[in-house]
């Protein structure tokens, strides 16, 4: 089964820390949704064959479509794809438009999974964060969109300048009392070109050492496994069975296509990207042109570092299906690597599988980059 992802490039105002490609002129919408099912029928003479069991609304704030136009689009993907009867279809949103909209709405519309960008229960933290919508308001949507649908998640950030253990952990215990069962808990990061980085160049905002951060993110790991929380990749935990089956299909190297400027693709070992441009987005599709602005054939080391990154990230390397799809005896090819993990108490072996633990998590990126 592969997923599908559609970006949402619309925002009614810019975070502070955000670094995704977005606009925050929303009369913009309209015109976009027309070529957004363009691109969807083009793209759907090359690549309309296999099942996609998961679409995923992305941005930017895919909430600031009318239930009316996520019903319209979902209709279009299930004109040109075969989409599962039960597909996952999640939409990420801010707290403050469902105040003033209905998700019952949305979940006619077919969403049944929604994906909230709380990030804090705390009302100085989301100040900090330039958020739009307060905690007590993040609580009620909450509240609310659980009458409706039991899939939920909560984005969290945390290792927010000057933010205490006791502060993390009221946002964390927050989130669970209210009965999400999935949390995606982010470390702040200093993106180049966000008023946050800058605002840190002027010294204005100081942040985290390595060590601190280290110690948050062992913090949320054992909060919430503690809890009933499974940690199934380095920044996500959800109960049993409410996983979020379309990021697992970049974790586990599935087929994925994506739609909207900036949308990244990848099937069968070839990747493509779109314009990080709504103007060019806008353009090409109007000419019948798809708006790709990168695509290549991935080599064979760039597709086993690639799945090894990947997985290494999330529930590991499957043994046997490493074997089938590269020919190559995973244990044989990294047998220094592996050892000198499970030497150092950052990975555990199965006879099935090769994963990180908790430690290794924590430095997942340092060490693809080290050991393989």
């Amino acid at each position: 089964m592969s997923g599908i992802y559609i970006h949402i490039p619309f925002c009614n105002k810019r975070c502070s820390y955000c670094d995704f490609y977005l606009i925050t002129n929303t009369s913009l919408i309209d015109k976009f949704v027309v070529n957004l099912k363009k691109e969807i029928q083009i793209t759907s003479e090359e690549h309309n064959k296999g099942n996609f069991d998961t679409i995923f609304f992305g941005g930017g704030t895919p909430s600031l479509l009318t239930h009316y136009q996520v019903s319209d689009i979902i209709e279009h993907l299930n004109k040109y794809f075969q989409i599962s009867s039960n597909a996952e279809i999640t939409i990420e949103a801010n707290p403050e438009d469902f105040l003033i909209s209905d998700i019952a709405d949305y979940k006619a519309a077919g969403v049944n999974r929604l994906s909230l960008g709380v990030q804090s229960f705390k009302n100085e933290e989301l100040k900090f964060l330039t958020r739009q919508h307060t905690s007590e308001e993040a609580e009620t949507v909450i509240t609310k969109s659980l009458k409706h649908l039991d899939n939920i998640n909560a984005d969290i950030i945390y290792s927010l300048p000057d933010q205490s253990l006791e502060d993390l952990d009221f946002s964390l215990m927050k989130a669970v009392s209210l009965g999400v069962r999935h949390i995606s808990a982010y470390t702040l990061t200093y993106e180049e070109r966000t008023p946050l980085y800058k605002a840190y160049q002027k010294k204005l905002v100081k942040k985290n050492t390595d060590s601190m951060e280290a110690e948050m993110y062992g913090h949320v790991s054992e909060s919430l496994t503690s809890l009933g929380f499974g940690h199934y990749e380095v920044s996500n935990f959800s109960v049993e069975g409410f996983q979020c089956m379309h990021n697992l299909k970049y974790w586990q190297y599935q087929n994925y296509i994506g739609f909207g400027p900036s949308a990244h693709s990848m099937v069968d070992g070839v990747r493509w990207n779109n314009y990080r441009d709504i103007i060019r987005y806008n353009s090409d599709l109007v000419q019948n042109k798809l708006p790709v602005e990168n695509k290549y054939l991935l080599s064979p080391e760039q597709k086993m570092l690639e799945y090894l990154m990947l997985a290494l990230r999330s529930t590991g390397v499957d043994l046997a299906e490493f074997e089938k799809i590269f020919k190559e005896v995973f244990m044989e090819k990294y047998k220094a690597s592996i050892d000198e993990l499970l030497k150092d108490n950052y990975a555990e072996l199965s006879n099935v599988r090769f994963y990180l633990n908790g430690n290794g998590y924590a430095l997942a990126d340092e060490i693809v980059a080290k050991y393989f």
